[in-house]
């Protein structure tokens, strides 16, 4: 059964496009199937895709996906996992997030200096890595995440729903794990169990391959439509991840079975309630007039004059 891997870049104005345009990475290593969502549409996917805004990619169980920047900033992404890319513009500054709702990904960080635009923060619902130099292998399922500093210090927040996120400092080969309503715990070492469950490819030094696909157009095929079922857990993502789907989304919402299931799961996404009910959002119309056109009853002070 395939799973998701799921890219998701979502801008809201022009310059938010071009910032996009900007953190494009290629996808230059793939094994196994994988499909494309752009837009409305599911395509397949192939090595020398150029992500773009609004990309979502998804992976089968077995499959692996290496995605290279110009500047040697690489995300991989092992098998069963859905993430997002998204990038914003926020307070005058464009923010990149790589959003992991469950599976294993893998980023190499190569910049020695701050980092720029094809440098991205890492984040699950559990848990968020600001970018900095080194390596990082994390996992992320509904219920746990953990995090490996492979390379280089990590300096991490914990994600809380109430309050500020706590801070929480890795250094080199340390291991990090959240359970629910739990605090997460430092290992000065990953357990055994997380290292044979590491995907294969993340246990090897695989190339570089960007230069190969420069300049070079590829073809991508139609794959059948999506349905509900393909994209619920992003629809019941967390708020601010889910909400840029409805625009994104919104001409399935015509689709019969799609609409069906949006209607039977409102309550977990009800931003979809004006763009399946426009007609409650209408404007209300003025109440009725008090004045019902009959002339009032003349009283004492109105009665003609009796006759003498």
């Amino acid at each position: 059964m395939v799973r998701s891997l799921v890219w998701s870049i979502a801008l809201a104005t022009a310059s938010c496009c071009a910032a996009a345009n900007e953190t494009s990475g290629t996808v230059t290593i793939l094994e196994g199937e994988a499909r494309l969502y752009r837009g409305i549409e599911r395509l397949t996917a192939v090595e020398g895709l150029r992500l773009a805004a609004g990309d979502i990619l998804e992976t089968a169980d077995s499959a692996f996906a290496q995605i290279e920047f110009s500047n040697r900033f690489v995300i991989q992404f092992g098998p069963a996992t859905r993430a997002l890319i998204h990038v914003a513009r926020s307070r005058g500054k464009n923010e990149r997030v790589v959003y992991v709702l469950n599976g294993w990904g893998k980023v190499t960080n190569s910049q020695t200096g701050p980092a720029d635009e094809a440098t991205f923060d890492i984040r699950v619902p559990q848990i968020e890595v600001p970018a900095a130099p080194g390596v990082v292998v994390f996992n992320s399922t509904a219920t746990d995440a953990t995090i490996f500093a492979e390379r280089g210090d990590v300096q991490l927040s914990e994600r809380s729903v109430k309050g500020a996120p706590l801070k929480i400092a890795l250094k080199t080969g340390q291991y990090y794990q959240k359970t629910p309503a739990v605090s997460g715990g430092v290992l000065n070492a990953a357990p055994r169990t997380f290292v044979e469950q590491l995907p294969r490819h993340f246990r090897e030094s695989l190339p570089l391959r960007i230069d190969k696909f420069r300049g070079r157009e590829v073809k991508l095929k139609e794959a059948p439509p999506f349905t509900y079922a393909d994209v619920e857990p992003w629809l019941k993502a967390e708020p601010t991840i889910r909400r840029q789907f409805v625009q994104r989304w919104r001409a399935k919402s015509r689709e019969p079975a799609f609409r069906t299931a949006l209607i039977a799961n409102l309550s977990s996404h009800p931003e979809w309630d004006p763009i399946l009910f426009p007609e409650k959002y209408l404007p209300k119309d003025p109440p009725p007039s008090r004045d019902t056109g009959v002339s009032p009853t003349p009283g004492p002070a109105n009665q003609p004059p009796a006759r003498q």
